[in-house]
């Protein structure tokens, strides 16, 4: 049935609107659209807090060469000589490794379960599982919490870390949707060389483990205790039940506490073997816990344990199918490959692969069949390790187990068994059909040198390329690869904020002619987030990367610092835990020397905003000397709120006084006692300051803003906020129309705050998107050097992809 759609509400201040022209309404509305200061909440915490905790870092934002091999080595001498210490503690005490940090076991005995669950818990937000891989096996038990914990010791009859070595067919997936995880293991597991790079040092009896993974272009360690979760609670968990023997408490442990099949989370084939659960421990900590593995894509579970860069290839768009037939074959050992299937909403399934669903490329080989004819064939394992109940998770197609193309020729010479161990083969084609995406990670030895450069950028509502932009000077001629990558926000899940952006970027040389660039790089899909990347063989010369960010808004997500109000008293140690994160994070994106002095633009409209305040204060006091000028007492703002302007307004929509200290979202609406920005809780969140006014004025006739001098801020901070009007400043050698001289009849003053237009309380906050990207170079030159460059002026144009203004 249709209906008819309802009509907009009427205008509430029609005649205002009736008085303006269709431009100044335009103007009016995206004033108000987008922030007057774009910033970003770039500390949880006060940096007091940090004081006495926190190592010196590398200075923010500063560019290192690196050779990629001995980066890592700094990373693991650091990671043995935590474990050696803790081991030397365990037997001065006599105790095994109790892990303060990610402590599994009492935080499930206090049912706090902040290792287990993200910062927001039953609003679906922060999770990626719906877009990218993130299935788990129907045969796990679904259950919200984990029986039990207890110690490998405990749980496995002989334990060892690992039983003849690393190898993908140890891999079977538990209760989180972490195939994309699991799959890149599985991947990397061809590999003994690398695997042994991830797992650094351990001591079994004293229970430590160390880690070492690679976080927004640093190597981080970790260390973890041997707790684990398991499936079933304890005998005796429900109350003390009868056993004089202990044979049915020790019938119960056997059954169902006892070996690999017993562990909640991912485990090994063998019941024995424990390397996986201990790995994925260490990667769930070093996120926070572990639901933030939950959806993810293989690449960049790669990349975070090998340092590697991962390029997703779109299978239908393959330009040159022989070309990507080497980089699978892998001949030189420079890759290695992960693939994915998605799912189109209605489909949970085709050819037998679960859709939404990682898988591992593990070899690909050209055999010539029984007539001379040359095949191309993919070996590929799903990370469940086996089919589910439904009979899926393995391929049913041409090549698979059982299928006619197994002859006795083919069994014996690819060696192959049928079994369900989720181990298939395809034909090349076929995979090329059936999986969407492709997840190419190349790996990087001592003969790569590696730069970096990171920095935080205001992206705009329209589109195009920044005029911050990176250069990097290449004095060897070779492969360069180049990787523009944000902040990895899965290890800050919940205070993402509102905004989500895509990264482009355009690659040219330095001072191109516009259109004369080498490449134009974009995501493969439109939920690559993380990071994008170009490799391309370059001559020795300086090259320009210029940036281009689309940002968009959910609403409906919280902001950060409604978050932190919300969280600080519901569940402070998950806040510190995870606000501990963000900070290390966004500190990458701030630097002393991306504030760029004032140029002779900026000075010149500072001495025209000066001059007309003295010629606006001499008007009003007739042409007289200016009077002595005093700070009102900061009692005069008790009761009075900070509003959206940061400005504090008396009860004659006067000026009185302005937000100096705080973040201006949180500050607005709140009321001020004694100059502290108080919220609803009585918690300071801001700091207020009186204006000057002339000594001996009554205290209810504050001056009008356009008098007001500011105290304690930067000659580029006095502008007028308060009004629509063009900042007043000289341009071309000619007076700004907008400012007029002494004996006019007319003078430029600001908008008073009771004047303006506030009706829409409910409108969203102002377009505020900042985003924090880094640009990294991999190159066989060890004199590889990379620059940020800023634009003189701040308010410059961005470009678009020619290079016009847009």
């Amino acid at each position: 049935m249709w209906t008819p759609e309802i009509p907009p509400a009427p205008n509430p201040n029609p005649k205002n609107d009736l008085n303006k022209s269709p431009q100044e309404l335009v103007s009016e509305f995206w004033d108000k659209f987008i922030a007057k200061n774009p910033g970003k909440v770039t500390t949880i915490f006060p940096h007091s807090l940090y004081a006495n905790i926190l190592p010196p870092l590398q200075e923010k934002g500063a560019s290192s060469a690196r050779n990629a091999a001995e980066s890592y080595e700094a990373a693991a001498k650091q990671c043995r000589e935590q474990v050696w210490r803790i081991v030397r503690e365990c037997r001065r005490t006599n105790e095994k490794f109790a892990d303060p940090d990610f402590d599994i076991e009492s935080d499930k005995n206090l049912c706090l379960w902040n290792c287990l669950r993200g910062l927001l818990r039953g609003d679906g937000e922060g999770s990626e599982q719906d877009s990218s891989s993130g299935s788990s096996s129907d045969d796990d038990e679904n259950v919200d919490v984990p029986g039990s914990v207890h110690r490998i010791d405990w749980i496995f009859e002989r334990p060892q870390f690992t039983i003849d070595g690393y190898s993908n067919t140890d891999i079977k997936q538990g209760a989180n949707g972490d195939c994309w995880w699991l799959a890149a293991v599985a991947t990397i597991c061809n590999r003994q060389d690398l695997m042994e790079k991830i797992c650094i040092a351990r001591d079994a009896e004293c229970g430590v483990y160390g880690f070492v993974f690679y976080r927004d272009g640093e190597w981080v360690t970790t260390v973890v205790d041997d707790n684990l979760y398991l499936n079933h609670e304890d005998f005796d968990y429900y109350g003390d039940r009868y056993d004089s023997t202990g044979k049915r408490a020790r019938k119960y442990k056997k059954l169902y506490q006892t070996g690999s099949e017993a562990l909640y989370f991912a485990k090994c084939s063998d019941p024995n073997e424990t390397w996986l659960p201990l790995l994925e421990k260490a990667y769930a900590k070093v996120h926070g816990d572990y639901e933030s593995l939950s959806g993810g894509w293989s690449g960049e579970a790669v990349e975070d344990m090998t340092g590697g860069v991962t390029t997703t290839i779109a299978t239908n768009r393959v330009l040159n199918k022989n070309k990507l037939w080497k980089e699978l074959v892998n001949s030189e050992k420079n890759f290695v490959f992960a693939a994915s299937t998605l799912g189109t909403g209605w489909d949970w399934t085709r050819g037998g692969l679960a859709l939404g669903h990682a898988y591992s490329i593990l070899r690909a080989t050209e055999e010539v069949d029984e007539e001379g004819n040359k095949v191309r064939l993919v070996l590929i394992r799903n990370p469940w390790g086996e089919r589910d109940r439904r009979g899926i998770g393995e391929w049913n197609g041409p090549w698979s187990d059982g299928s006619r193309e197994w002859t006795p020729y083919w069994l014996q010479k690819l060696q192959h068994r049928f079994g369900d161990d989720g181990i298939f083969w395809m034909a090349y084609e076929d995979m090329l059909s059936t999986f969407v995406f492709l997840h190419r990670t190349r790996i990087f030895d001592e003969k790569w040198t590696v730069v970096q450069r990171w920095t935080s950028v205001s992206v705009p509502w329209v589109t195009g390329y920044l005029q911050t932009k990176f250069l990097v000077e290449i004095k060897k001629a070779g492969p360069v690869i180049f990787v523009l990558s944000q902040l990895d926000k899965r290890y800050f899940r919940g205070l993402e904020g509102q905004y989500e952006f895509s990264l482009h970027f355009l690659l040219q040389e330095e001072n191109a002619k516009p259109g004369e660039h080498i490449g134009l790089v974009r995501p493969a899909h439109s939920r690559e987030y993380r990071s994008i990347s170009a490799e391309v063989e370059l001559e020795p010369g300086k090259y320009e990367v210029l940036p281009k960010i689309l940002a968009t808004r959910d609403s409906k997500k919280k902001m950060v610092e409604h978050v932190v109000k919300d969280l600080a008293e519901e569940n402070p140690q998950k806040l510190k835990q995870v606000g501990m994160n963000y900070d290390l994070a966004n500190a990458k994106g701030v630097s002393s020397e991306e504030y760029p002095k004032k140029n002779k633009r900026d000075q010149i409209e500072d001495k025209a905003v000066k001059d007309q305040k003295e010629n606006d204060t001499k008007k009003q006091n007739n042409g007289k000397s200016v009077l002595e000028m005093e700070f009102a007492p900061l009692e005069i703002l008790d009761g009075f709120r900070v509003n959206k302007k940061g400005q504090v307004l008396n009860e004659d929509g006067e000026p009185i006084g302005e937000l100096k200290e705080g973040d201006l979202m949180s500050c607005t609406g709140k009321k001020i006692t004694r100059g502290e920005v108080r919220d609803t809780d009585g918690r300071i969140v801001g700091q207020a300051r009186t204006l000057l006014r002339p000594v001996g004025k009554p205290v209810d006739n504050a001056p009008n803003e356009s008098t007001v001098v500011k105290n304690d801020e930067p000659e580029d901070e006095k502008k007028y906020e308060a009004t629509d009007e063009k900042l007043p400043g000289a341009k071309d050698g000619k007076e700004d129309d907008t400012i007029k001289k002494d004996g006019d009849e007319e003078v430029c003053h600001p908008k008073n705050e009771s004047q303006s237009s506030e009706t829409d309380d409910n409108a969203p906050p102002p377009w505020n998107a900042i985003c924090v990207i880094g640009m990294r170079v991999y190159a066989k030159d060890s004199e590889v050097a990379i620059e940020l460059v800023k634009p003189k002026d701040p308010k410059d144009a961005i470009l678009d992809v020619e290079g016009a203004p847009m």
